[in-house]
């Protein structure tokens, strides 16, 4: 029978010998952190152990991908992997295999990192090889196997989150801050890579370039520079940013000193200094969200120049502007209070009421210096101004005494270390102090106010300003009114519509400060100039803002 059998054997369906094909693969490398792809050489050891595979399995690797730091919590916010899958799907000729080192390098999301395995193998043909284990997709054994592995690595994935997430957290709601710090700040702490700012505790610290965005922040603030200004300003003083940098800095409530992360449910207090203050960054916010910067006015607004400036007395909220062509009127009102509005300029001379514009006007008028009287404020004015130079001058001179001080003992105690009188902590310990002294120093230096050169002159133009306050305002255009009221209202001005009259509830130092001589002038006519002058008890503001620097 078995010899009748073999004969059937010449008809057994026999496959046709196929001509051996070199096959190509592409490599996929990753990290997690920046930390990892600085500090160790992973990157490069999977690279080497995928190469060395390829050329073991007679393999041609024609693409690599990867090669940087991408969290693996979520598949596709990682570039480089992204781009990897990208190619697989549009390419014609797709490899015959991705390899990478361990399964985790790949993916860590489970359920969706076995999806796409099983679309990669059974739609488009490519299969995934473990190289630390030899695991791959091209038998159904080893399918399984690497879905396993990829299982396992979400798993794992879980588990550190549910041990590291709570710690994150809980450094998070006592105020530390964790990655790195922004710019304006130096971070000292037990993990820093720079030997000078290690120390025990985290500690974060404003900079130089900090001090120059406290001054940028309180521009931005002010409404009356736009972000070309101020990057202009900025690059003067030695820093040199980008619009998109400066961009970003307005948007973190870091500098306000305000921690806002993903992990915590509501903000937090920072344990570090702001450089600007709560109010100012809310300001900032609502100069963005208008789109101030540069005032990109509309033909409308010429004709209501006190907008953003004018405010109801009952409720506090801005009045708001309208056209009526029906009587070719333009008009403020408030969006809050029935009956509170006015027309934004006065309608003919029978009119009953003057409009906005000439009882703004007429407002300013309170401010102007009388000419009778100008040499008497002018005087007592570069008195004042001259006793606070001398006081701030020799505070000056204290404090730069002190920052040599601590200059030398920083000098000293690197002469020490290096002739091995100190160990490394102690060194490091000092240091620290030392360090955090003189950024204090700086900080104070930088809040001095500097002498102010040709004073007499400076002081001569800004009364002369005053004399014809509402006639200046006048006579500028949009962006000059607009400018002058920040300048000089920076809460802006309260319509009393009861009383059809406008106050303030704050104004400019300098111009607070020649109201008050006027005021003190006034109430008493009778003593003669040189009295008024000598017992003065007016003393001046400091960050005033001269009218002159409009």
């Amino acid at each position: 029978m078995m010899n009748q059998l073999d004969y059937f054997k010449q008809f057994v369906p026999r496959q046709s010998e196929q001509p051996k094909m070199e096959m190509f693969v592409w490599i996929y490398t990753r990290v997690s952190s920046k930390e990892q792809f600085e500090k160790n050489s992973s990157v490069e050891n999977q690279l080497e152990a995928n190469r060395s595979y390829a050329k073991q399995m007679n393999f041609s690797i024609t693409e690599e991908f990867g090669g940087t730091y991408e969290s693996a919590k979520s598949d596709f916010t990682r570039k480089e992997f992204k781009r990897l899958i990208d190619k697989v799907k549009s390419s014609r000729k797709r490899p015959y295999a991705i390899l990478v080192y361990k399964m985790s390098r790949f993916s860590r999301s489970g359920g969706n990192a076995i999806g796409l395995v099983n679309r990669l193998v059974e739609e488009l043909g490519v299969h995934l090889i473990e190289v630390s284990t030899g695991l791959t997709t091209t038998s159904e054994r080893g399918k399984a196997a690497i879905y396993e592995s990829l299982f396992h690595a979400y798993k794992e994935n879980i588990e550190r989150k549910e041990i590291i997430i709570p710690g994150m957290k809980r450094k998070l709601l006592k105020g530390f801050w964790l990655g790195n710090v922004p710019l304006g700040y130096d971070q000292y702490g037990p993990r820093v890579k720079r030997e000078k700012f290690f120390s025990k505790e985290q500690k974060v610290v404003i900079n130089n370039y900090g001090q120059l965005l406290r001054e940028a922040w309180t521009w931005k603030a002010s409404g009356i520079y736009n972000d070309a200004q101020i990057l202009s300003k900025l690059s003067a003083r030695g820093l040199k940013l980008t619009p998109q940098k400066i961009s970003a800095i307005w948007k973190k409530p870091f500098y306000c000193g305000v921690l806002a992360h993903h992990l915590l449910e509501e903000p937090v207090k920072g344990n570090w200094e702001a450089l600007v203050s709560i109010d100012d960054f809310k300001k900032v916010q609502e100069i963005l969200s208008g789109h101030h910067s540069g005032y990109k006015h509309q033909k409308e607004e010429e004709n209501r120049p006190l907008l953003r400036l004018l405010r109801c007395n009952n409720c506090g909220s801005y009045l708001v502007g309208y056209y009526v062509s029906k009587k070719d009127l333009h008009y403020y009102r408030c969006l809050k209070c029935p009956g509170v509005s006015l027309t934004a300029k006065t309608p003919s001379l029978r009119a009953r009421r003057v409009g906005a514009f000439e009882l703004f006007q007429t407002f300013l008028r309170k401010f102007e210096i009388p000419k009778s009287i100008f040499p008497l404020v002018l005087k007592q004015l570069t008195k004042l101004f001259n006793h606070h130079q001398k006081e701030n001058l020799e505070n000056d001179h204290l404090l730069e005494i002190r920052l040599k001080e601590f200059e030398k003992k920083k000098k000293e105690l690197t002469i020490r270390r290096g002739l091995g009188e100190i160990d490394t902590d102690t060194y490091n310990i000092t240091l620290e102090h030392i360090t955090i002294e003189m950024q204090s120093i700086y900080k104070e230096l930088n809040t001095v106010p500097s002498k102010i050169s040709n004073l007499e002159k400076l002081l001569n133009s800004a009364l002369k300003k005053l004399q014809k306050l509402s006639v200046y305002w006048g006579s500028s255009d949009l962006s000059g009114k607009r400018m002058l009221h920040k300048i000089l209202f920076p809460e802006g001005v309260f319509y009393i519509p009861e009383k059809h009259e406008y106050l303030t509830k704050k104004i400019n130092g300098f111009l607070l400060l020649t109201s008050s001589i006027l005021a003190e002038y006034t109430s008493n006519k009778n003593r003669n100039s040189l009295d008024f002058s000598e017992s003065s008890g007016l003393v001046a503001r400091t960050r005033i803002e001269l009218v002159s620097r409009v």
